[in-house]
């Protein structure tokens, strides 16, 4: 059984593992030109960045544009 401790580590990398794939594909639509794919994915970030402040959990920081 896992303490409370690794549960918030494991949350906290999961949310970051999450943050770094999303804006990998903002940045991959913003290069496509991609806006409705840059519209779903910034809005992915902003959901992600919700979650990880609720639960004290610190994420990588937004790229440029990524949450505009």
């Amino acid at each position: 059984m896992e303490t409370p401790m690794e549960e918030v580590s494991q949350l906290a990398a999961g949310l970051s593992e999450r943050v770094l794939a999303a804006q990998r594909a903002f940045a991959e639509a913003e290069r496509e030109q991609d806006h409705y794919a840059m519209d779903v994915r910034s809005g992915e970030l902003k959901s992600l960045r919700r979650l990880a402040a609720e639960h004290g959990v610190t994420v990588p920081a937004a790229e440029s544009g990524a949450e505009a």
